[in-house]
């Protein structure tokens, strides 16, 4: 199906009564209802003539008891709320709403270091703060203890973690180092997770799990609450850090690498998130490299022998892998050289490293790859953007999981490489290593400012998520268009993982106040009012792959598309989880029959449990017996 433009319909204003409610709670200055102001909060990398993801205002609560205030007004006005800490991830959306018309929840006044624990090894942070933020405190107090990062760090650390976002020190998995939550719920009321729910209680941040089931793992990547505080885990500084690198000269070199690494990452030989680059990439980033212009001004992606060529002028391999290893100097030297003779099954392998002093790390590294792998934060992988696009260029991030073996790998990178050079595009891909998986990141680069290049990137991504999915491999982080997408692939047991966060959501959430949506789950029942969060049409599958009810496009006399492509609101269900049932083919009376046996079934197994629960009330009179056994046998 040719790429749909957007329908740009006119953004539904925030109610006066709601805005008048949030001035009072928060202020004016912290209330942004200007288009001119709103449109900062939008996604960076969108075409600037689409309004899929605009907001109807932005407000910016700077403590706990102002974002309480602000989730209480939009219950009580029924005005969808979304949620970003820093709104930096850019390839995933940025801080854009998934539903149009939403009120964007802005955590960046919310900017306060609370504590540092240097003897723990733990800091307490509001969701404002930033990877600098922290570095910077860290500094500032001369505390022995560092953070981990991602390559970008301008972003939030709470909101990286709570996304499932990736660094590369001993603590690089970001989800996991966070220990002990507060969040603002759906009503508005506070909680405490862990230990955290004992008033006073000491180990908050230094277990992660407390008395009951754990609630942590309910607030990452969702849409249940607004985290407004959390501890997050550090690493004592090292007495001594290497910054280490990995070339390998062939491309069918990477199977081989991948396995020999996976004993080393296993026994934590490897102790940090090791990260493999294309040469691509790794140019892309490096001064003096040539432009991708000089590298390959023909059609399609960058050959081969082009690749090679570029690796050799600039030094590197045709796999290029960082590593790093932390602790007395002795034990640092024992793991390089275990490393070394683990890799020299490789013909031609080169391994380096370079040490410094813990402590003086921060004024003596100065590759980004030693900084970032000591938790010095940078801005240097923004300059890939303009290699690949030019001034001002865009791209999206699709991010998928696969064990750690060899052959995973390879058929990972076989089915993007067909699909990105089947597009014309660059298959530069990055992968960051843990200890029994690896995340594979496929850019997707564009000009937002060219919007068929731009169309051409969005409309191959949900055919890279069905191609993927088909061969085993699941997408860990999506942007906001495609999380519908997304969560249509995690199907097993009729999508049973969905249903059960959707009724968490419809419990918790009945009305979508809070990031309706996220993650592709949506509530049971809407208002009217509610039909605009239906799930995006533009980038709709091939016909050829799904039956769609919806109208097909139209085409104009001069090959534009209409702009009447989208549904009518009569065409639409009352909410948005009955239109997403819509796209799905109907199973036809075998799938019906099926369903009816499930659930006679589920019936029968209902009334067998029940009939044998030994039932004993406390003896009263034979009336009240004899009532009690017979509504236990009409069950």
């Amino acid at each position: 199906m040719p790429f749909q433009p957007p329908s740009n319909t006119a953004v539904r204003p925030l109610p006066d009564a709601a805005a008048e409610a949030f001035v009072e709670a928060l202020g004016t200055d912290a209330v942004l209802t200007a288009p001119g102001t709103v449109d900062d909060f939008r996604d960076p990398f969108s075409h600037p003539g689409w309004s899929d993801h605009t907001a109807a205002a932005v407000v910016m609560p700077a403590t706990v008891e102002e974002v309480q205030a602000v989730v209480r007004i939009a219950g009580e006005h029924r005005v969808p709320l979304w949620t970003f800490s820093q709104g930096r991830n850019n390839a995933y959306g940025g801080p854009a709403p998934r539903v149009p018309g939403s009120v964007q929840v802005s955590l960046r006044r919310m900017n306060r270091v609370l504590e540092v624990n240097e003897e723990l090894a733990y800091v307490v942070v509001e969701p404002g703060v930033r990877f600098f933020d922290l570095y910077d405190h860290l500094r500032a107090g001369g505390h022995k203890v560092w953070s981990s990062a991602p390559d970008l760090g301008w972003g939030s650390v709470i909101g990286n973690a709570l996304d499932h976002g990736i660094g590369y020190t001993v603590d690089g998995d970001h989800a996991a180092r966070l220990c002990g939550l507060e969040v603002v719920l759906p009503d508005g009321s506070l909680l405490r997770t862990g230990m955290g729910a004992m008033s006073g209680n000491r180990a908050w941040h230094a277990y992660p799990r407390g008395f009951g089931p754990t609630a942590d793992g309910l607030f990452k990547q969702s849409g249940l609450s607004i985290v407004t505080r959390a501890g997050v885990w550090l690493m004592p500084e090292p007495e001594c850090y290497l910054s280490g690198g990995v070339q390998v000269p062939r491309k069918e070199d990477l199977p081989v690498l991948i396995d020999a690494l996976r004993p080393l990452l296993l026994d934590r030989t490897l102790q940090n998130h090791p990260a493999i680059g294309h040469p691509l990439f790794i140019a892309s980033v490096m001064d003096g490299a040539p432009t991708r212009a000089e590298v390959y001004d023909g059609p399609g992606p960058v050959p081969e022998e082009a690749v090679l060529r570029l690796a050799r002028q600039m030094g590197l391999g045709r796999w290029n892998m960082r590593f790093a290893l932390y602790g007395t100097e002795g034990i640092v030297d024992a793991r390089l050289a275990r490393i070394r003779k683990a890799l020299s099954v490789i013909p031609g392998v080169h391994v380096v490293g370079e040490k410094f002093a813990g402590h003086a790390v921060h004024d003596t590294a100065r590759d980004q790859n030693a900084q970032v792998q000591a938790g010095i934060p940078s801005l240097d992988l923004m300059r890939a953007l303009s290699w690949y696009s030019g001034e001002g260029g865009g791209h999206l991030d699709f991010s998928t999981v696969s064990p750690l073996r060899g052959q995973d790998v390879v058929r990972v990178h076989a089915l993007l490489d067909d699909q990105l050079s089947g597009s014309g595009l660059d298959y530069d891909p990055a992968m960051i290593l843990g200890q029994r998986h690896i995340t594979n990141v496929a850019q997707l680069y564009f000009n937002p400012c060219d919007e068929k290049q731009t169309g051409d990137a969005y409309r191959l991504y949900p055919e890279l998520v069905r191609a993927l999915a088909g061969a085993g491999y699941g997408v860990y982080r999506t942007h906001v268009d495609f999380m519908d997408a997304v969560a249509d692939t995690f199907d097993f047991g009729d999508h049973a993982l969905r249903r059960f966060n959707e009724r968490l959501k419809d419990a918790l959430d009945p009305h979508g106040i809070l990031s309706l949506g996220k993650q592709g789950i949506w509530v049971r029942t809407a208002p009217p009012a509610r039909r605009f969060a239906q799930p995006l049409t533009r980038f709709r599958p091939r016909a050829a792959s799904l039956p769609s009810p919806l109208p097909q496009p139209t085409t104009m006399s001069n090959g534009a598309h209409c702009e009447d492509q989208r549904p009518s609101p009569a065409q639409i269900y009352e909410h948005p989880r009955a239109h997403r049932r819509r796209l799905r083919p109907s199973p036809g009376p075998a799938g019906h029959r099926l369903r009816l046996h499930r659930h006679r079934r589920r019936r029968g197994l209902l009334r067998e449990a029940v009939q044998g629960l030994q039932v004993r009330p406390r003896q009263r009179q034979d009336g009240h017996r004899a009532g009690h056994q017979a509504r236990c046998h009409r069950l």
